[in-house]
C-alpha cells in the first residue's frame, strides 16, 4: 500500500521533471547559444528536495502514530523534543485525541524542521527512529548497495551545485557540466528509492 506521501513526492517530481523540459525547450528555442544547464541543475536540486520532503512527511505521519499509541515505537534513537513540548503535547489531550495528534504534529514536525535526511544513511536513521529497520535491504532486497551509492553521488552533486556553485574544481572558473540526460537520470534514481521505501512504509 503506498503512503499519502507518494503521491505528494510525484508532484515534487514532475515539476523536477518540468524544470528540465523548460531547459531542454530553451536551448532548442535559441539553437544552443543559451544554455539550459542551470535548468537542469535546478531539476536535480529540486528532486532531492522532494526525497527530504517525502521522508520528512513519513518520520513526522510515524513519529505522531507512535505518540498516540497507533504503532509501536521504534529504534531508541531521540527526536529530541524539549519537555515544554512534551507538557503540551500531554496537556492537549486532555481536550481529546483531535487536540493531542495536532499538538504532537506541530512540535514534531518543528524538530524535524532542524534536519536533512538526504544521504542514505541518514534516510535509515530517520526511518528506523520511527520504525522502519533496515530500510534499505528491505526496499532493495538485491541491490541495496547499488541504490545507495547511486542516490549518494546524486545527492553528492546536488551538495556541489548548493554550496559549491557547482564550480569544477579542475577546471577553475568553469562550472561543471550537466545534461538534461545527466538530470532526468538523477530524478530517475530518487524516484527509484522513494517508490521501493514507500513500498515498505
Amino acid at each position: 500500500m503506498s503512503t499519502v506521501r507518494l503521491g505528494h513526492f510525484s508532484r515534487e517530481a514532475s515539476r523536477a521533471r518540468d524544470l528540465v523540459g523548460v531547459g531542454q525547450s530553451l536551448a532548442s528555442m535559441t539553437q544552443g547559444r543559451i544554455d539550459g544547464s542551470d535548468l537542469y541543475r535546478s531539476a536535480l536540486v529540486h528532486a532531492v528536495a522532494a526525497l527530504d520532503s517525502y521522508i520528512h512527511g513519513i518520520v513526522l505521519d510515524r513519529a505522531v502514530d507512535i505518540l498516540m499509541t497507533r504503532i509501536p515505537s521504534g529504534s531508541g534513537s531521540k527526536v529530541g523534543l524539549h519537555f515544554g513540548a512534551i507538557s503540551q503535547i500531554v496537556a492537549a489531550a486532555a481536550s481529546g485525541p483531535a487536540d493531542m495528534e495536532i499538538t504532537a504534529r506541530t512540535y514534531v514536525a518543528e524538530r524535524l524542521g532542524l534536519e536533512t535526511y538526504q544521504r542514505p544513511d541518514d534516510i535509515s536513521s530517520a526511518l528506523a527512529m520511527v520504525g522502519l529497520t533496515k530500510i534499505w535491504s528491505s526496499a532493495f532486497p538485491k541491490d541495496a548497495g547499488v541504490a545507495k551509492t547511486a542516490l549518494g553521488l546524486v545527492v553528492s552533486r546536488r551538495n556541489r551545485i548548493v554550496h559549491e556553485c557547482d564550480l569544477d574544481p579542475l577546471n577553475p572558473g568553469n562550472v561543471t557540466p550537466l545534461t538534461d540526460v545527466d538530470a532526468l537520470g538523477a530524478i530517475e534514481t530518487v524516484e527509484a528509492v522513494v517508490a521501493a521505501i514507500d513500498t515498505c512504509c
